[in-house]
């Protein structure tokens, strides 16, 4: 059977996934793609799970036993003495303000170096072992950070605390730190506030006086500014002034233009041209008509003279000499009137050029001066903002001054409205307050997640080309097989290049004879007599496919002709054993036919043309018409002819033969071949118009959450009970 060249016959496509929508919905990463990316290291998962709940239950221990935390505290009562009856609700509010206002001064107060110096001098606290731990030049500074006084929310306390690392030392330094502070409040004099609220009052003075000065510069500004200015500047009398003088200035500069071109016309009269308009003009002149009524009647009576004595007589010859002078008279008199009323017109022209530039002039003047008003009127509203802007300024911070200024005369009016007493001591701890057991359930969430965030960002950093699902999501072709690593078999295996014939068994022949399945219904088998195999890297495997899926091609019942082009690096003779001492670049070079070149080997109906000697160009002998001659006889004698192709990437025999086949099958190694380099190949062969039947994932390894781990396990067992020799090939290794 004679079948057409895979160049001309029609291609068959080929979705892009089984399932359809696949392509699309698998680019986003879903729950499952991340528990899958979990089980692949779920080893890796427990290492660093481990290692972090060690370095957190380490930590936890060494706070614990080395670094405790005894905190202690001292609880002070701020009472307020103000009668309870007679006060308003803004009285009310204005005094718990006041009290709060208060306990938070006495807080900041009681953490000042005064009093923390003075502190530190005492004996005491020389003899605590916070002390002694803590650097001497550190140690207002460390008690500052560690010194914690503020009020309780909602009470009169105020609390001070201290964390230490001896029991004793906490409530020996903040009794100390209290009572130096207790006495200072209590030393402090009655007239302490009068000079502030003395300054206080005087600046609310001289504010009034400023914000007044400003007020009558504010009013001399809105006296000098037009009507309007300041509620519409876009639409004020100047600005409107100034669009209209524009609008005149544009209009005038248009009209001068238009009499520019009619005067530089009538002042050249030789370039003007008697208009319709002027010939009718002239021709109504009193003269001028005359002499056309005159006409008009001499050629009256010639015609009447002419059917009394005909065209030769005398009298004719005389009418037509007076008709001819008066034509002329007639004419010349036309061309002096046209030529009067062209310099009259050229008059008028002139004049008005002349008027429109002085008006012109005259609008231009009076822009100029419309709009140094609009700059100055817009300088003096900025000026008049800007100002008001101030006075709004200057009236908040009155605001917030003479609120100041009545606080300072109620605080000086009620001077002994608050009394301070300390309620309760600081007391030894009975235990310890740091580290909190809470934070054994944080170090354990925290270490559960950084484990599988650092897990899910190797996953994410790595481009590499791993599971199936990365070919559909990132490659967008159909998926034809996964054919597992050998490492992983359970089955001895030599040699991979010949798995199929020689372990027919085994999960990795079965992954071929899957692929051979999968590949013949993806197209019907008219549509793939020829078939390139490639891959873009070398290395990739694309050499074993090719001579497995041959073998399971040909296991089926179907013959089949395996053909080496790969003239770069030829391993089909090495592989089979078999061939003939001329190969397929004998045949492209018209020495031999296909009888000659071609071999049986030792699987029925499987046939082998080697490669041959190497040539210099091989891109040029696979694209030649011997290339295409060989191709069309080859598919006439054999079901399918599979050819071994150079990779996609590095030698571009593989595109020159992709566009004369009737498919291609694309090689990609798991953990190999990155995506980028992956899609590149697809593209290329995209870009010449081939027909990618799919990709075949070679040596994918059996991780957790990958391929074949439950499959090698499943297909094993699965398979009949066999004895001697098949029997001991099949090892059983631990999982």
């Amino acid at each position: 059977m004679t079948v057409m060249p895979g160049t001309i016959q029609e291609r068959i496509a080929l979705p892009a996934s089984a399932r359809p929508g696949r392509a699309e919905s698998a680019r986003t990463v879903t729950a499952g793609d991340v528990l899958s990316m979990l089980r692949r290291r779920s080893v890796m998962l427990a290492v660093l799970l481990i290692l972090f709940l060690g370095l957190a239950g380490g930590g936890f221990l060494a706070w614990w036993f080395y670094f405790p935390g005894y905190r202690g505290e001292c609880l002070i009562e701020c009472i307020s003495n103000i009668p309870e009856t007679g006060l308003t609700l803004e009285h009310e509010r204005i005094r718990q303000e006041e009290h709060e206002r208060f306990v938070a001064t006495q807080a900041l107060l009681l953490k000042s170096p005064t009093i923390l110096e003075t502190v530190l001098r005492l004996n005491t606290v020389h003899e605590t072992d916070w002390y002694r731990r803590v650097r001497p030049d550190e140690r207002l500074l460390t008690l500052t950070e560690v010194l914690v006084a503020a009020p309780v929310r909602g009470t009169n306390f105020l609390r001070v605390a201290m964390e230490c690392r001896r029991k004793d030392d906490p409530s020996i330094i903040v009794n100390e730190v209290v009572h130096e502070w207790y006495e200072s409040v209590t030393k402090r004099s009655a007239e302490g506030l009068a000079p502030e609220l003395k300054g206080g009052q005087d600046e609310e003075e001289a504010l009034d006086a400023r914000v007044e000065e400003k007020r009558k510069e504010l009013k001399g500004i809105a006296d000098r500014l037009p009507p309007g200015a300041r509620q519409d500047p876009a639409n004020n009398i100047t600005a409107q002034q100034v669009r209209q003088i524009s609008e005149q200035v544009t209009l005038l500069r248009l009209e001068r233009s238009q009499l520019e071109q009619y005067r530089d016309i009538y002042n050249n009269p030789r370039g003007v041209a008697a208009t319709a308009e002027d010939q009718q003009i002239v021709e109504q002149d009193p003269q001028v008509a005359g002499l056309i009524q005159a006409l008009f009647l001499l050629e009256q009576q010639r015609a009447a003279d002419v059917l009394m004595f005909g065209e030769k007589h005398n009298v004719i010859r005389q009418l037509d000499a007076q008709i001819k002078t008066m034509d002329d008279k007639r004419a010349k008199l036309m061309l002096e009137k046209l030529s009067e009323r062209q310099a009259s017109i050229r008059q008028e022209t002139n004049m008005a050029y002349d008027n429109v530039g002085y008006a012109l002039w005259l609008a231009e003047e009076s822009l100029a001066k419309a709009e140094a008003a609009l700059t100055d009127q817009d300088r003096l509203l900025f000026e008049y903002m800007n100002l008001e802007a101030e006075i709004t300024k200057d009236l908040e911070y009155k605001l917030k001054l003479n609120e100041t200024v009545k606080g300072l005369e109620r605080v000086v009016r009620h001077r002994t409205a608050v009394k301070i007493n300390i309620a309760q001591p600081a007391t030894k701890p009975l235990e310890r307050s740091s580290p909190s057991l809470w934070l054994i359930p944080v170090g354990v969430f925290l270490a559960l997640a950084l484990s599988i965030g650092i897990v899910l960002a190797l996953e994410l950093l790595d481009t590499s080309v791993r599971t199936s699902q990365d070919v559909v999501r990132h490659l967008d072709v159909a998926m034809l097989g996964a054919v597992p690593d050998t490492d992983d078999e359970e089955i001895d295996i030599d040699r991979v290049e010949t798995a199929v014939r020689d372990v027919p068994r085994s999960m990795v022949a079965e992954a071929f004879r899957r692929i051979r399945t999968n590949l013949q219904f993806s197209a019907p088998a008219e549509r793939q007599r020829s078939l390139m195999v490639t891959s873009p890297s070398p290395n990739d495997g694309k050499t074993t496919v090719a001579c497995n899926l041959a073998m399971a091609v040909a296991g089926g019942g179907r013959r089949v002709l395996l053909v080496d082009a790969n003239f770069r690096r030829p391993a089909l003779l090495r592989i089979l054993g078999v061939g003939r001492a001329k190969g397929l670049s004998n045949l492209l070079i018209g020495e031999g036919s296909l009888e000659d070149i071609v071999a049986r080997t030792n699987v029925p109906l499987l046939d082998l043309v080697a490669g041959g000697p190497i040539p210099p160009n091989p891109a040029e002998l696979l694209g030649g018409p011997l290339w295409r001659t060989f191709l069309q006889t080859a598919t006439g004698r054999y079901d399918q002819v599979i050819i071994d192709a150079a990779p996609v990437l590095l030698a571009s025999d593989a595109l020159v033969l992709a566009t004369t086949v009737d498919g291609v099958v694309l090689v990609v190694r798991a953990n190999e071949n990155s995506r980028g380099v992956a899609r590149r190949a697809c593209d290329l062969l995209a870009d010449v118009g081939a027909h990618l039947f799919g990709v075949v994932l070679n040596a994918a390894q059996v991780t957790r959450g990958g391929y074949f781990r439950e499959q090698l396990r499943s297909f094993y067992e699965y398979q009949p009970e066999v004895d001697g020799a098949d029997k001991s090939q099949a090892i059983s290794k631990k999982t």
